[in-house]
């Protein structure tokens, strides 16, 4: 992705101009490396598929053994009534390959039950990393896949009239930019030596200061000036609480002049305001603290992965004395304010050099780790440690349940799906509990509810779930006189199973368009291993246009 020497976009920069703003030269590599597989190019299918073409991913396949029917024509964009009667992987393909000429698109003209029957080595086979399963499918079906290929991640949907759902099932996701709204960490209460050195030199003889001069001393200088001024009125301690930050806020506001031009000074406001949220102590992330505590960053192995190395690494940088003694690597950005540009140019270089001086202590840690593992110790780039360490505090592993544990409803889910109906008088389970209904009802007649029958089917659908939310009374052993679920949340049940028998398995365009939106974009984030996916259930109303997210 680098750009030619005279520093112009190449041609698939100024193409992929807007994404590489979101998700960077090393995402669209990550995409540019997968291979999609789609298991039935239904209206949602293939509008999942067309939002990962058009970014760029590497290859697609269409794996579907059904042929265009009429009802297709009214939700799928994607077919035509010339394409009736023909083979719906490969009219879809066609029509798919389209949208990009940089993409690699196949079809397969058959079942994934046939093709992983007959070929269990089918998915490593053909290099496919992700899968977008869309019912109607046997959820034994799905188990089997993910058993059979346990690092596949696999994107599981539904999408029936106005609702719609998402299960994700990655065996471990782990992410190092996870983009929250800011990276910036100004260590005011554990400064070192050069900041606070700058800051002396910039709020020295203040009294004697211009008015211009005055009113340009950054705000930092300001802050870590009264900082000192606090600890030695204090007893060496901090303003802490919320009724010491303000008494801290009013002290340096006695600094400002107000017979200046507008009553006050910018940057001694833009100081106040800073106070609340930077005036803390350093605090570890649970985030980071789940990664450099887990057993994978403590018992390294020859092959472990470099996500798990720099954990270490930062770990052992956090617990030196002579490196960052308690603290994380400094990320080493500064927010902006008010101040002289020869001055917010030392304070940038300031902390951009404490941070390249951290990057360099974690290098060597890391290092030293490749070297006891008998690996070489250049085996991970400086800039994949310099990522690691500017995102330490924000980095995050998800692991994601399997669909068994799911289906056969072990404590683990029966207690989420307690606690929300319990609790939540605006939950959208009853409609997840209607589509467990119906891929219940699809297990027993391989067809979709009210696909042949009509509303004639919803008496089955309401027994199925009244079933399965006996079985989360009887796994969590709850007492014969408690009401669970309520009548409120009972009532709801039945009016979704109803409406999930009057849908008869058919697709709406605009709901199968936004929920293809929807798995598009949890398919991008786990992909690229950017900001933070579905963890690991999604349910869309679309007649109330509401989302809910679970983890079950």
């Amino acid at each position: 992705m680098a750009s030619s020497s005279t520093d112009q976009p190449n041609a698939k920069e100024r193409k992929y101009d807007r994404q590489l703003r979101l998700w960077g030269a090393n995402g669209q590599q990550a995409l540019e490396a997968s291979h999609i597989c789609l298991v039935n190019a239904t209206a949602t299918g293939c509008e999942a598929l067309k939002n990962l073409i058009l970014p760029g991913i590497g290859k697609f396949t269409v794996i579907d053994d059904a042929t265009i029917a009429e009802t297709d024509l009214g939700v799928n964009f994607f077919v035509d009534v010339d394409g009736v009667g023909q083979s719906r992987a490969e009219y879809t393909c066609k029509h798919l390959s389209e949208l990009n000429p940089d993409v690699q698109g196949s079809y397969i003209n058959d079942s994934l039950s046939n093709l992983i029957t007959s070929d269990p080595t089918f998915i490593s086979t053909h290099g496919i990393t992700d899968i977008i399963l869309c019912s109607p499918l046997p959820s034994h079906l799905v188990h089997t896949l993910q058993e059979m290929n346990p690092d596949l991640s696999i994107y599981h949907v539904h999408c029936v009239g106005f609702i719609s759902s998402l299960r994700i099932f990655l065996p471990e996701l782990c992410i190092v930019e996870t983009h929250p709204d800011s990276l910036i960490d100004l260590r005011l209460l554990n400064p070192w030596l050069a900041l606070l050195s700058f800051a002396e030199k910039a709020t020295r003889d203040m009294d004697a200061m211009s008015e211009h001069q005055h009113g340009h001393i950054p705000y930092l200088a300001i802050l870590l000036h009264y900082l000192e001024k606090w600890k030695q009125e204090h007893g060496g301690g901090f303003p802490v609480t919320y009724k010491e930050k303000n008494e801290f806020k009013k002290m340096l506001l006695t600094g400002m002049r107000t017979d200046v031009a507008g009553g006050s000074e910018e940057n001694w406001e833009e100081a106040a305001a800073a106070v609340l949220a930077n005036v803390k102590p350093h605090e570890i992330g649970s985030g980071i603290r789940e990664v450099l505590e887990d057993d994978r960053c403590l018992n390294l192995v020859q092959d472990s992965g470099d996500f798990w190395i720099i954990a270490r690494g930062i770990a052992e940088f956090i617990a030196s004395p002579d490196q960052g003694n308690g603290l994380l690597p400094l990320p080493g950005g500064i927010p902006d304010m008010k101040a002289e540009t020869r001055d917010y140019v030392t304070l940038q270089n300031l902390y951009r050099q404490k941070a390249a001086s951290d990057v360099a202590q974690v290098a060597q840690n890391v290092s030293r780790i490749l070297a006891g593992l008998n690996r070489s110790e250049t085996d991970i780039a400086e800039e994949d440690i310099s990522l690691w360490c500017r995102n330490a505090n924000h980095v995050r592993i998800i692991r994601y349940r399997p669909f068994i544990d799911e289906w056969v409803v072990d404590l683990f889910h029966a207690k989420a799906v307690y606690s929300d109906l319990k609790y939540n008088p605006e939950t959208l389970l009853p409609i997840y509990i209607a589509l467990r209904a119906y891929q219940t009802f699809y297990d027993d007649y391989g067809h979709a509810p009210g696909q042949e029958n009509g509303e004639g089917d919803s008496p089955e659908l309401i027994t199925h779930a009244r079933i399965y939310l006996r079985k989360i009374a009887d796994v969590l052993k709850l007492p014969e006189n408690e009401e669970f679920p309520s009548s409120d949340a009972l009532r709801a049940v039945d009016v979704w199973c109803r409406e999930v028998a009057r849908y008869g398995g058919a697709e709406l365009h605009n709901i199968a368009s936004f929920t293809g939106g929807i798995v598009s974009q949890e398919v991008i984030k786990c992909v690229t291993k950017q900001y933070l996916p579905v963890r690991n259930t999604v349910v869309l109303d679309g007649v109330q246009s509401k989302s809910a997210v679970w983890e079950l």
